[in-house]
């Protein structure tokens, strides 16, 4: 089983199930980026800003962006998010691949696309496409499922007319994790939920978490999702584990 980054590195397998881990089962970000071989400073990543201003939280570390098949996406998935990281997970197939696999397993999957467009068409006010976010939201923190953020090829507005109390910035921190507490449920998951999953009691499932995915290349993250005055300009990039997804020969890839 092997996992490269941008250097070519392996990603060890047998070494990550060798680590030692903390009580809660997690590795720290300097031993995930030890295994997906991080020597290189944040400005030599692709998709890392170097004059970027550090982002919240001490958060300041871009580990490299690891290339895999499909078929090895889950373990790679697993490895970040037990690093604390949120997977950024880039697909470049024509026929959108990793959407239809998502689609397959029928996980909590937010179309981020629709609702950008809808806005930017003025079919609906903000208010509408904000409620739209946290109704996907509530339901995936109630049930305790994946919640798989599907940006496509566009570049939604998280930190702006995309952001409220109900859907925050910290969805993208440690995969969801940081709202796994009182006050997030509280706010966010809706009495419906409550009712339908939690016995009328607003509770986030453990089991809840949250991944990206994007038609975007690796390139294309500093222009269209991390720049100054797009969407992501106000999540830190050291939130995220960027994977990009390689396909076999045959596959036809997006121009």
């Amino acid at each position: 089983m092997v996992f490269k980054t941008n250097t070519g590195d392996k990603f060890d397998q047998v070494v990550f199930d060798a680590l030692p881990k903390g009580a809660d089962g997690k590795i720290t970000k300097e031993q995930f980026m030890t295994l997906a071989g991080a020597g290189t400073t944040d400005a030599n990543l692709p998709g890392a800003t170097p004059d970027a201003p550090a982002p919240v939280d001490g958060a300041t570390t871009v580990t490299p962006v690891i290339e895999c098949p499909m078929t090895e996406l889950p373990t790679v998935v697993d490895a970040a998010r037990l690093a604390g990281l949120t997977p950024l997970i880039l697909d470049r197939s024509a026929n959108h691949l990793l959407d239809t696999f998502h689609n397959y397993k029928a996980d909590g999957m937010l179309d981020a696309k629709m609702w950008t467009l809808k806005l930017a068409k003025k079919e609906i006010p903000q208010e509408d496409a904000l409620e739209g976010l946290r109704h996907k939201l509530s339901y995936s923190m109630a049930r305790g499922q994946d919640l798989v953020i599907s940006m496509q090829s566009a570049c939604p507005s998280f930190s702006t007319t995309l952001n409220s109390e109900t859907f925050p910035l910290e969805v993208f921190k440690e995969s969801g994790k940081s709202l796994i507490n009182d006050a997030s449920a509280s706010t966010i998951i809706t009495d419906a939920h409550a009712k339908e999953l939690g016995q009328g009691f607003k509770i986030c499932q453990p089991d809840f978490k949250v991944q990206v995915t994007s038609h975007f290349g690796v390139d294309d993250l500093d222009d269209f999702l991390f720049g100054e005055g797009f969407g992501l300009e106000k999540v830190p990039r050291a939130w995220f584990q960027v994977i990009n997804i390689k396909h076999g020969e045959g596959t036809e890839l997006l121009d």
